[in-house]
């Protein structure tokens, strides 16, 4: 219809200016710009199965109607699009169903929707879930998670925090570009939340509870890897994703696999029986040990630290970081976890002050152990492989790397009496590859 009006439009501008005369090029783009103004640009709307809508393509500024009446029952339903960009409103039509609409923005929009059974298992329901919970976590959402469309759609009570309570723990849908699911821990004592979330990577959705442990599967964003369960933890105030999840089952802590697991980094074999395991090794094995023990149960400080690396070398200015522990703690640790007889034993060996890369020195000002790394990072590794129990002794299995496999460790730990809760009772090496010397002395 638009060349027919430009071809009767350029038939009579020739009647204006004679049949015999040709058309200026100045009639000619007049037409082409008349031609140009008329094409008005359309946009697709693109939209998965169970969608209706009137049209297929918009203006830009349109307002855009869509219709959803695939409805199941004990069902949530997400709407979603491609674009970061649109704004959706959702109503519900009860002869129509969910109505979707938005302004459509100046390029293509997709529109999808995102179904999860209601009646998955959950110990709470929505209206369970104690005021003070509920108001404090989605006020915690709505306050940090900035992206449109952010929608819960199961919770429990569950005591990730360990302080005696139970946390408001939820999974969400968040965003109206790509959507991601993610788990909000809300301490309701505390008043703090924590969000487990890799956007783009990762998704995050809470299974269930089972034997005492939160279950919470990862999946991959793009399906390259294959599902995984496992729980969160809250360490150093930030929630942590973990697969090992049998040791927890069995009562043990995070922190406490985390301890033992230092040890079979670090620490020669041996046993406690004679009361001086720890001041008969090389003191730098206990001075890595008691370093990243620290930073288990107290703060870390960062900074930048002028380090000596003796009078022929000089100085440097180094990332460094510091950790505190009330010397009294520090003698009750290494006197009821380690079973070392007497702490001061290990007094001689400690560093005077901050020297090199790593010292562990006592500061009379504050009446503190203080722990110094003045080279941030540490190449050292470890996983558990394996959890028994015999009585009231476990049997903790540690793979340990540096890069590659190094060795395996078996660590004898045992219930205690102590604030710790349990105490080494001996550490063997299982096996070891060659050449390992760099990372500790080889025994024989």
């Amino acid at each position: 219809m638009k060349k027919i009006i430009s071809l009767m439009l350029l038939v009579f501008m020739l009647m204006l200016t004679g049949c015999g005369e040709d058309v200026t090029d100045q009639q000619i783009a007049m037409i082409d710009e008349s031609d140009d103004s008329n094409d008005e640009i359309m946009y697709q709307l693109i939209l998965d199965y169970g969608f209706e809508s009137k049209e297929t393509s918009y203006a830009e500024g349109d307002r855009v109607k869509v219709y959803y009446d695939i409805i199941a029952t004990d069902t949530d339903y997400s709407f979603y699009t491609d674009s970061e960009d649109v704004e959706l409103k959702r109503d519900y039509d009860e002869k129509k169903g969910y109505v979707i609409s938005f302004i459509m923005p100046a390029h293509d929009v997709a529109l999808h929707v995102n179904s999860v059974n209601s009646m998955e298992y959950s110990p709470y329901s929505f209206d369970d879930v104690p005021d003070e919970a509920w108001n404090g976590l989605m006020e915690y959402v709505y306050e940090n998670n900035p992206l449109m469309g952010t929608i819960p759609y199961n919770i429990f009570m569950f005591d990730v925090t360990g302080d005696g309570h139970e946390d408001a723990c939820a999974s969400f849908f968040t965003g109206s570009g790509f959507v991601t699911e993610m788990v909000i821990i809300y301490d309701v004592e505390e008043k703090q939340g924590y969000k487990l979330s890799c956007r783009g990577e990762y998704d995050y959705s809470i299974d269930g509870i089972e034997d005492g442990v939160l279950l919470i599967t990862r999946s991959d964003y793009n399906c390259e890897e294959e599902d995984v369960t496992g729980t969160v933890i809250i360490y150093n105030d930030v929630p942590v994703f973990i697969e090992d999840i049998d040791m927890l089952k069995m009562g043990l802590s995070y922190k406490t696999v985390c301890m033992f697991g230092y040890c079979a980094e670090e620490l020669l074999p041996g046993n406690t029986a004679s009361g001086d395991y720890l001041s008969s090794m090389e003191f730098y094995c206990v001075k890595e040990m008691l370093y990243k023990l620290s930073g288990l149960f107290y703060e870390t400080e960062a900074y930048e630290e002028e380090v000596s690396y003796g009078p022929e070398y000089g100085t440097e200015l180094v990332p460094t970081e510091l950790r505190r522990m009330p010397y009294d703690e520090w003698e009750y640790l290494i006197e009821k976890v380690f079973m070392e007889e007497d702490a001061k034993n290990l007094q001689a060996n400690l560093d005077p002050s901050f020297f090199g890369e790593m010292s562990v020195y006592y500061n009379s000002d504050d009446d503190c152990i203080y722990l110094e790394q003045g080279m941030i990072g540490d190449i050292m590794d470890w996983e558990i492989s394996d959890v028994s129990k015999v009585g009231n002794r476990y049997i903790l299995t540690y793979d340990v790397y540096g890069g590659d496999w190094l060795w395996t460790a078996a660590v004898t730990i045992e219930e205690a009496d102590n604030t710790y809760g349990y105490r080494l009772i001996s550490l063997e090496i299982i096996e070891e590859a060659e050449d390992v010397d760099w990372a500790r002395p080889v025994t024989t």
